[in-house]
């Protein structure tokens, strides 16, 4: 894995949670250089997708710039990750941006002049514009960061999850997933087996694994033996076999 590409490809905005795991398992896989050569079976296992979606995210990829694929007979394509290509899409332009048609006449000669009665601000503006808005003093908060000891394609396959129960993938609330997990796995659990019930489930959360309770609850009394018991003991003892 080249933490290089990773690291560019993780902030990338703008494609669907689809296209975001092709990527990511693609960028698991390249060099520094950004080459890799899966087949598409290996990535739809990685990412728990169906092979079409993966095509489909694939030719979206390289539509977008993010990706470059050199498909090659008998053997699988050798992909090349460029996230420094890729250019979201970019707002459509405000209607008074526009050119000038046929039907948009230029402004009369008393528009382009102004008297300076009709260039003076108003009150109301006036107030307006002395008016500052109040400074956010707080720190920008880091960007979420996957830890290493996630696989890359199972916490992909949560966020698809997590994206049927239309739950939000905030910074804030990954970062609180994430020490979930690490708080399971201090306590002796494997956090792929935590994420793989909630998928299975289909659970947005994390949940810790359930225990079978023992048999007998420790400090627990046993019931004294009945009188009916005892006696039969002591004409036990009493036979001589």
């Amino acid at each position: 894995m080249s933490t290089i590409i990773m690291s560019q490809c993780w902030p990338i905005e703008g494609i669907s949670p689809a296209q975001k795991a092709v990527l990511i398992s693609l960028a698991d896989q390249a060099n520094d250089d950004g080459y890799c050569w899966p087949s598409v079976g290996t990535i739809a296992k990685r990412t728990c997708l169906s092979e079409r979606a993966v095509q489909g995210a694939i030719k979206w990829l390289v539509s977008a710039g993010l990706l470059s694929a050199d498909e090659r007979k008998g053997t699988s394509s050798v992909y090349q990750i460029t996230p420094a290509a890729y250019a979201p899409p970019q707002e459509m332009r405000p209607a008074d941006a526009a050119p000038r048609g046929a039907g948009n006449a230029p402004p009369p000669p008393q528009m382009l002049h102004p008297t300076p009665a009709d260039a003076a601000p108003k009150p109301s503006m006036n107030r307006q514009l002395n008016r500052k808005e109040p400074k956010d003093t707080r720190a920008d908060a880091p960007g979420f960061v996957l830890p290493d000891w996630i696989p890359v394609d199972t916490w992909a396959a949560f966020m698809e999850t997590r994206k049927t129960k239309k739950a939000k993938s905030t910074d804030y609330a990954l970062s609180l997933i994430v020490k979930s997990l690490a708080d399971f796995k201090a306590a002796g659990h494997n956090p792929v087996d935590i994420l793989n019930n909630s998928i299975k489930a289909g659970w947005s959360d994390v949940y810790p694994p359930k225990t079978p309770s023992s048999a007998m609850t420790p400090g627990r009394r046993q019931a004294a033996p009945s009188k009916y018991a005892a006696a039969a003991a002591t004409i036990y003892d009493g036979v001589n076999l």
